[in-house]
């Protein structure tokens, strides 16, 4: 159960990220999906489980990752 006093009200717009603690199971993450949805229907967001870090073409590059 979430603590009221712990939520907050957004207002998703696209491209928005949210992003959930790594112990987040797959139905939190789908929770939160619908809610956005249910809160601007058609928004294109993202819902990540987990750290996120933004990397450049260099980072991921020499991860492996990225590739022109």
């Amino acid at each position: 159960m979430i603590a009221m006093d712990a939520a907050q009200r957004i207002k998703p717009v696209d491209g928005d990220v949210f992003v959930l603690p790594a112990g987040a199971s797959i139905e939190d993450a789908e929770h939160l999906a619908e809610a956005i949805q249910a809160a601007k229907p058609g928004v294109r967001a993202v819902v990540v489980m987990g750290d996120l870090e933004h990397l450049d073409q260099a980072a991921m590059g020499r991860a492996g990752w990225y590739r022109r």
